[in-house]
């Protein structure tokens, strides 16, 4: 583990970089183990893209002309100096998001800033989301870096406010059941609206100016229009008294009439009278349903739930137990334990039958009333067990994806879970492209963390956390971060793993220690290695002792951070640990220099530089790279032109190592510049790993001219 930066140092194209946090409330950054797989250190500036975030609309949208008029003067009678802001208010399943999606994708042209979306989620079984959960995710569409998404929810909101003070931006915020959850959503401008979906009536969203527009059930032309663009003009005319009855029998709301529709639609030789008798018998059956929507709503899915191939049925149930807002694939077909050809097709069927919903790009999720009663289903058919199976199953794919991902950006660490030893999982072209993968998964991996701790599966909670470390390192969802290793370390505890336990006590001790919480940051270094030393685990112990090492420094109690380097240093060197040995003493030497003591410092990050360049010899040029990174972030302004020399020759020399040579030749030229400057007499050294380079590029270029001749 070490602490990171590149300030001032040549750029290395494929490089070992990592994230950073330069100052303010956010610490130091902070890193283990080498980085590789092309990610880049992120700097805030305007997004390249506008975020266009609303749900599609549904291809079956019907009328809703007024209400879209009321829409249209909510925006335009906006109050000066205010965002506009219009609620849409009705029950579920009559088509909100719906309405507001197709408005917002009409009026796109007014709001060039870009379009926010959010499910508030506040009629799941797992209950709503509150507004800090959404922030961080509109930050960062914005184009916040992720190191400089605050932590504490109101600095989010000032933040979210400062960013769009000016701007002209459409937010839909969707399920919302508290005018709480609105107020740090809203844009701190004028120019931009708030569109709110909710089944209650928030008194709080109106007395800010809100313009309430009512959602009911479709008006009973506009029902019968739905079920005809369903079933086909020719049998909407023949079976026009029937159509009519189904519209009724479907409460008119469009989640209802899409479902029985697309039932029909599937089976063109029935006659709209056998869904109207079925449906009709379903309702006489119901003696636990109110009456209106629940009952309409309920009886329609029964109806088509019957209409379902076992197979169909089967996954319909266990996807509906996935924990998190929506699935993709491979989750899918872990879940309904199928290969993934198998488990598209199904996806596709229920897409069809419309109790699924396509988002796009792989991505599938439930109507919460689809999946409320997906979930009855389950209970009465499949009973309790099924909930924790599936849990079970969701958390080994995401673990599987979780440590493909943490390979590829982290490919040296060690760790404790026995995940790693299987080859299973998807494979990643760069670190960036898996870090975005995963941050996209972040709130079904928080989910299923959860779900699998209430169901007591401890060994995959505490497994899962360890692999979502490079996630956690390089994005910074620090309320995730820590919340996710507490969860863990409950789990190690409950299981009796000491070398685990220590693990989630270190990493949760990293997070702390980038917020600059360092007393915390102590206090989980020294539980994690009073649990290592338990588990007589030396590289968990090392872990701890540089964390140890690292915060006490940072409390200014240098004698006790050079105590615990010096350890971590005498560990790794017996453990033939090079890297951890090398970062060990990098650490060390920057303890000695904020003590003052920079002959001892420099004794330090000269051994730390020896290490270096045996990693470069060992074939380990990425992790020289990081080293070397990192120390000359200590050293940089240290006004020692010899040890900056030696830092600039290994730097060049893991740049050649890993194929870089413009860097290494940049690096070279450095180091013989400082190493003239130190009044070194020997400069054959530098001079021929200089030419080394140099002739490789030379190489490199003719043999691009020959190609292009």
């Amino acid at each position: 583990m070490a602490e990171s930066d590149t300030a001032g140092a040549p750029t290395t194209a494929g490089s070992a970089v990592r994230n950073t946090i330069t100052g303010g409330s956010f610490g130091t950054s902070v890193q283990a183990g080498t980085i590789t797989g092309g990610v880049h250190v992120h700097h805030q500036q305007p997004p390249t893209v506008v975020p266009r975030q609303l749900p599609p609309v549904p291809a079956h949208f019907t009328n809703r002309t007024a209400e879209a008029r009321l829409l249209d003067e909510a925006w335009v009678g906006r109050r000066a100096g205010a965002p506009a802001m219009a609620l849409l208010s009705g029950p579920g399943g009559a088509g909100k998001t719906a309405l507001a999606s197709s408005w917002g994708s009409g009026a796109a042209d007014r709001f060039p800033d870009g379009q926010l979306y959010a499910d508030l989620g506040g009629f799941r079984a797992e209950g709503p989301l509150e507004s800090g959960q959404v922030l961080g995710g509109f930050l960062r569409a914005l184009g916040v870096a992720p190191e400089q998404v605050p932590v504490d929810p109101a600095e989010q909101a000032a933040l979210f406010r400062s960013l769009t003070a000016g701007s002209r931006l459409l937010v839909l915020l969707d399920n919302v059941t508290s005018e709480a959850q609105v107020a740090p959503l809203t844009p701190g401008s004028a120019g931009s609206m708030v569109l709110v979906t909710s089944r209650l009536r928030l008194a709080g969203v109106l007395a800010r100016g809100g313009v309430l527009v009512e959602v009911a059930a479709l008006s009973q032309e506009h029902a019968v229009e739905l079920l005809v663009w369903a079933v086909g003009r020719a049998r909407g005319d023949a079976e026009g008294a029937q159509v009519r009855d189904l519209a009724a029998l479907c409460g008119r709301l469009p989640i209802a009439l899409c479902v029985a529709g697309a039932r029909l639609a599937s089976r063109p030789r029935w006659p709209v009278s056998r869904i109207v008798r079925e449906l009709a018998d379903e309702q006489r059956r119901l003696d636990v349903l109110s009456a209106g929507e629940g009952m309409s709503v309920t009886s329609v899915f029964d109806v088509s739930y019957e209409g379902l191939s076992p197979r169909q049925a089967r996954a319909y149930r266990r996807l509906a137990l996935h924990p998190g807002p929506d699935f993709g694939l491979g989750a899918a077909a872990a879940v309904v334990e199928l290969p993934a050809g198998e488990a598209a097709d199904v996806l596709e069927s229920l897409v069809d039958a419309n109790v699924l919903e396509d988002r796009g790009t792989d991505r599938y999720r439930f109507h919460d009333l689809v999946r409320l009663h997906a979930r009855g289903r389950a209970a009465a058919e499949d009973g309790d067990d099924e909930a924790r199976a599936v849990t079970g199953r969701a958390a080994g794919h995401y673990l599987a994806v979780a440590v493909a991902a943490e390979r590829t950006v982290m490919p040296g660490e060690w760790h404790v879970g026995l995940a790693y030893g299987s080859a299973d999982g998807p494979h990643f072209a760069s670190g960036l492209e898996v870090l975005d993968h995963l941050e996209g998964e972040l709130p079904n991996l928080m989910a299923v963390l959860r779900s699998a701790s209430g169901h007591g599966l401890d060994r995959l909670v505490w497994q899962l956390c360890e692999a979502m470390y490079a996630l956690f390192l390089h994005r910074k969802h620090f309320p995730d971060w820590i919340a996710a290793y507490g969860m863990g370390i409950d789990a190690a505890r409950r299981c009796g793993d000491k070398a685990a336990r220590s693990r989630m006590h270190h990493r949760r001790g990293v997070a702390f220690h980038n917020l600059a919480r360092s007393e915390e940051a102590l206090r989980e270094g020294e539980d994690a290695l009073t649990a290592a030393r338990a588990a007589g685990h030396d590289l968990a112990g090392s872990a701890a002792l540089q964390l140890i090492g690292m915060a006490s420094r940072a409390l200014g109690r240098y004698d006790r951070s050079a105590e615990a380097l010096r350890q971590a240093v005498e560990l790794d060197h017996r453990a033939g640990q090079f890297r951890s040995e090398a970062l060990a003493q990098r650490l060390l030497g920057s303890t000695y220099l904020a003590a003052g003591e920079v002959d001892t410092a420099v004794e330090a990050l000269e051994r730390a530089c020896d290490l270096a360049e045996a990693l470069t010899r060992a074939a380990r040029p990425a992790e020289a790279l990081a080293l070397t990174r990192e120390a000359w972030v200590v050293m940089a302004d240290s006004g020692s032109s010899q040890y900056r020399a030696r830092i600039m020759m290994a730097w060049g020399q893991a740049a050649e190592g890993l194929g870089d040579l413009p860097a290494a030749r940049t690096s070279l030229l450095r180091a013989r510049d400082f190493f003239t400057e130190a009044g070194v007499p020997d400069l054959r050294p530098v001079q021929e790993a200089l030419n080394r380079v140099e002739a490789a590029l030379a190489d490199v270029q003719r043999n691009d001219g020959y190609g292009t001749a």
